[in-house]
C-alpha cells in the first residue's frame, strides 16, 4: 500500500527540509559593550534564534531575557568593567581620550583574555558558521575568527567610523561625512573641509599605527602556546564578509559605500507596550498640557549632574504646564522638587514612553538611538550633547527642523525654558518631525531594519563568507583607493608644466631684452 501526500504536504515537508538545513551555528562576541550598543545585538539574535538558528553570545552584560535556541556566556568581571562607562557632564576631551586609546584598549583586551569563558572558546571544538562581533572596541575578538576559521561580520551600533570606511573599502567621502566631536555639517566650506579630512585620515592612520600594534602585542602573549601562528588583527581584519551599521538615511548624515556595508538604522525599533500603571497616572494626570521626559541615557547619570545645572532644569520646570519624568538615579531624590515632576531610578522603555499620546518633548544627551526612536514616534526634542558623537546627531537634528541644540556651558533657566516653550508651541518642530517620522517608516526596499540584517546574516552564511561582495579596490590602500597618489603625480607634472613655462618666458624675456640692450649702445654709439 502506497501512502499519498497531497501537494501542499509535500511543500511543507521540503520547505520545513531546507529551513533545518539552512540552520546555522553562530557565535556573536559582545565581551566590551554597554547597555545602549546591546539593543542591535539583543534584537539581532532573538530575530535569528527565532528562525531555527543555534546562537552561542558572550556578552559583557548580563542576558535580558532567556532566549529558545540561545547560549549565554557570561563574565561577572567584565559585567563589572561594562557597567562603568560613565562620562561626566563636562565630557571628555577628545584628543585626550584618542591618545589614551592605545592603553585603554590593551587593558580591554588583557581582561578578555584572562576571562574563563575566553579559554572555554580557544579549547572548544565546536564548528561556527559565522562569527558576529561587535565593531567598537573588540578587536581583541579578531584572532578567534582565525582560531575557529570562519567567515564573520561587524555589527556596529554606530554609523561607520573612518576606519569602518577604510576597512569596508568605502570612499572616503570626508568631503561631506562630519568628523566625530566637531559642529561641521555636510556642507562643509574650504577650511572645514581641510580639517575635516586631517581628522578623519589621522585617526584612519592612528588605529593602524598606534591602536592596533597593541592589540596585537596583547593577543600573541594570550596565544603564546597556539600551534598555528597568530596573523595581526589587521590581516584578519581584512577578511571581513559584512559591516552591519545602525544608520538610516533619513537620520544620518548620507556616506558612499561599499556593497560591504547593510544599513540597519533602526532595527531595535518594535510595537510600544503599556506604561506602568504608576507612569500612566501620572501622564494621564497632565490633561491637554501633556508631558515632557528628562534622561541621560545608560552612560549619562542625570543624578552626577552639577548642583548649579540642576537647579537652573528644576528652576524651568517650576514654570512649566506639563508635567515631567526625570530620570534621576539618586533615590534619596530633591528637597525642592516642584510638584509637576517626577524623578524616578528606572524609566520605562523610551519607546514606549515616546508612543505616548501625550507625549510633547523629549529632552536628552543625544545619542544616536534617542534619535532614532523620537523620529520614529514623531516626537521633537531638545539635545545636550556631551560627548562623541553625540554633537553631530544633535546637529543634525537640529538642522532638519526637529529638534534644538542647547550648550551646557551656555545654559542658564531662561534658555531651557525658552527652548522648551519653543518647541512645543512652535508647530513646525512636530511637523518637521512627522514628515522624517513618516519616511522612516515607508522603507525604500520594503524591508524592516532587522528583516534587512537577518536576511544579510544570512547571505553571508549560504554564501560561505560571501568574499564576491568584496570589492577589488580592497587591496589599495587608502592613497590609492582615493587616488591621491594619482593626483599627486598630476599636481607634480602641472607644477613641473608650468615651471618649464615660466623658465622658457623668463629665458625669451632675458634674450629680449639683452637684445634690446645691445640696440641701444649701438644707437648710442
Amino acid at each position: 500500500m502506497k501512502l499519498k501526500l497531497a501537494p501542499g504536504v509535500l511543500w511543507l515537508i521540503a520547505g520545513l527540509a531546507i529551513e533545518m538545513a539552512s540552520a546555522a551555528n553562530i557565535l556573536f562576541l559582545s565581551p566590551f559593550t554597554s547597555y545602549s550598543h546591546t539593543h542591535v545585538f539583543f534584537y539581532s539574535i532573538k530575530a535569528l534564534a527565532s528562525r531555527g538558528h543555534t546562537i552561542t553570545h558572550w556578552n559583557g552584560l548580563k542576558p535580558r531575557e532567556d532566549i529558545a535556541n540561545v547560549t549565554h556566556l557570561h563574565s561577572a568581571s567584565l559585567q563589572k568593567m561594562n557597567s562603568r562607562h560613565e562620562i561626566g557632564f563636562n565630557g571628555n576631551n577628545p584628543i585626550g581620550l584618542m591618545l589614551t586609546l592605545p592603553d585603554r584598549l590593551s587593558n580591554v583586551c588583557k581582561a578578555v583574555y584572562r576571562e574563563p569563558v575566553f579559554h572555554q572558546l580557544i579549547t572548544s571544538r565546536e564548528h561556527f558558521d559565522l562569527i558576529v562581533i561587535e565593531a567598537f572596541m573588540n578587536e581583541c575578538m579578531l584572532p578567534l575568527v582565525q582560531h575557529f576559521q570562519a567567515p564573520f561580520i561587524y555589527l556596529s551600533a554606530l554609523p561607520p567610523l573612518p576606519w569602518m570606511l577604510d576597512y569596508t573599502c568605502s570612499p572616503l567621502s570626508f568631503q561631506q561625512f562630519p568628523a566625530l566631536c566637531t559642529d561641521f555639517t555636510e556642507e562643509m566650506n574650504l577650511p572645514q573641509r581641510i580639517v575635516n579630512v586631517f581628522l578623519n585620515v589621522m585617526v584612519i592612520y592612528y588605529r593602524n599605527w598606534f591602536i592596533l600594534p597593541r592589540v596585537d602585542q596583547v593577543a600573541a602573549d594570550a596565544w603564546i602556546n597556539s600551534t598555528v601562528p597568530l596573523s595581526s588583527v589587521k590581516e584578519i581584519e581584512k577578511n571581513l564578509s559584512l559591516l552591519i551599521t545602525n544608520t538610516h538615511p533619513v537620520i544620518n548624515y548620507q556616506y558612499f559605500k561599499s556593497a560591504l556595508i547593510v544599513e540597519a538604522g533602526g532595527l531595535h525599533l518594535v510595537p510600544p507596550s503599556p506604561l506602568p500603571q504608576e507612569v500612566e497616572t501620572f501622564v494621564n494626570g497632565s490633561s491637554d498640557a501633556g508631558f515632557i521626559v528628562l534622561s541621560f541615557g545608560s552612560i549619562l547619570r542625570g543624578a552626577s549632574m552639577p548642583e548649579a545645572t540642576r537647579k537652573i532644569f528644576v528652576s524651568a520646570f517650576s514654570r512649566l504646564p506639563f508635567r515631567v519624568l526625570w530620570k534621576w538615579e539618586d533615590e534619596s531624590g530633591m528637597t525642592d522638587l516642584p510638584p509637576n515632576v517626577k524623578l524616578s531610578t528606572w524609566l520605562p522603555p523610551l519607546q514606549d514612553l515616546l508612543a505616548h499620546p501625550k507625549m510633547r518633548l523629549l529632552m536628552t544627551h543625544g545619542g544616536l538611538y534617542s534619535n532614532q526612536e523620537t523620529v520614529w514616534n514623531g516626537v521633537p526634542l531638545i539635545g545636550f550633547p556631551v560627548f562623541g558623537d553625540q554633537v553631530n546627531y544633535v546637529i543634525k537634528a537640529e538642522r532638519d527642523g526637529y529638534a534644538i541644540y542647547l550648550n551646557w556651558i551656555t545654559l542658564t533657566e531662561d534658555i531651557l525654558y525658552n527652548a522648551i516653550q519653543e518647541i512645543v508651541n512652535n508647530p513646525k518642530y512636530k511637523e518637521n518631525v512627522q514628515k522624517l517620522s513618516n519616511l522612516m517608516h515607508d522603507q525604500i526596499d520594503l524591508d524592516r531594519p532587522l528583516d534587512r540584517a537577518v536576511h544579510a546574516i544570512e547571505y553571508v552564511i549560504r554564501h560561505r563568507g560571501a568574499p564576491h561582495l568584496r570589492p577589488a579596490s580592497c587591496r589599495l590602500s587608502p592613497i590609492q583607493r582615493e587616488s591621491i597618489d594619482v593626483t599627486f603625480i598630476y599636481t607634480a607634472v602641472l607644477f613641473a608644466f608650468i615651471y618649464l613655462i615660466v623658465c622658457i618666458v623668463r629665458s625669451a624675456f632675458r634674450k629680449l631684452s639683452h637684445v634690446v640692450k645691445v640696440d641701444t649702445v649701438k644707437k648710442i654709439q
